[in-house]
């Protein structure tokens, strides 16, 4: 009996590992983001800002790009992280490798489109609860643009540095142009934001260094293909399984 106990606890255990290593409920676009730079190199670092807030339920956001010589599911280009997240307006998403890095690791050259999608999820990225959506196309192996609405329209918006950001949203007067759509200031005819009309910030830290110390975090994880944990935990389930169908047979009376 102790040998089929200890055999039950394990296929749990397997189950449970396959529970956590299945993808996340996908849900609806929210929005987008713009690709900052707009224009440049395989070799500059990207940051994305997206066009609002998650939603309220969300506790963390992870970030995917799919397009030539990446995997089918997508590469991930932000991990799960927390950094930054906004339930309010628009946040930086920081791309932790550059996209030299990723072709490299790929072993594939940079052509055509490319797909970003930044989900809003729980911290174990079992869940997800909206998405924001932008795109770039290689011109070139080294050279790209983002493209539409991704692109920034003037001088993209700086990073966060603080939650004092949060007040660059303003109510008594609406936002003039995509650019206050995505978090930037918006234009007042006083030429400031009243506090008494600024919405409250929310308590996060938005330290562009901490939001890349954060996603460069468990790069490790990162790198490991889902497919194949997802295969492993299906075989660790069939042996245990085979092990209990045998001490069940061995227990039968002759």
């Amino acid at each position: 009996m102790n040998r089929l106990s200890r055999a039950a606890g394990l296929v749990t255990i397997a189950l449970g590992m396959l529970v956590l290593l299945a993808p996340p409920a996908l849900a609806d676009p929210i929005g987008g983001v713009i690709v900052i730079p707009g224009t440049g190199t395989y070799l500059d670092p990207l940051r994305l800002r997206t066009s609002t807030g998650c939603p309220s339920q969300a506790s963390a956001y992870y970030a995917t790009m799919r397009g030539h010589g990446f995997p089918p599911d997508g590469q991930i280009i932000t991990t799960n992280t927390e950094a930054g997240l906004s339930h309010s307006i628009g946040f930086d998403v920081y791309v932790a490798l550059i996209m030299r890095d990723y072709a490299n690791k790929n072993h594939s050259t940079l052509a055509g489109r490319y797909d970003v999608t930044v989900y809003c999820t729980d911290h174990f990225g079992l869940e997800s609860y909206g998405e924001f959506t932008g795109s770039l196309e290689f011109t070139s192996p080294t050279t790209y643009e983002a493209i539409g609405t991704a692109k920034p329209v003037g001088s993209p918006p700086p990073p966060l540095a603080d939650a004092g950001s949060a007040l660059a949203l303003g109510q008594g007067s609406p936002p003039t142009g995509p650019a206050s759509a995505l978090g930037q200031p918006a234009s007042s005819s006083a030429g400031h934001v009243p506090s008494s009309q600024a919405p409250s910030a929310d308590p996060r830290d938005t330290s562009a260094a901490r939001q890349s110390t954060s996603q460069h975090h468990d790069l490790l994880v990162e790198g490991i293909p889902w497919l194949v944990l997802v295969l492993v935990s299906a075989v660790l389930v069939a042996l245990v399984i085979a092990a209990v169908t045998r001490q069940i047979g061995k227990r039968r009376p002759s």
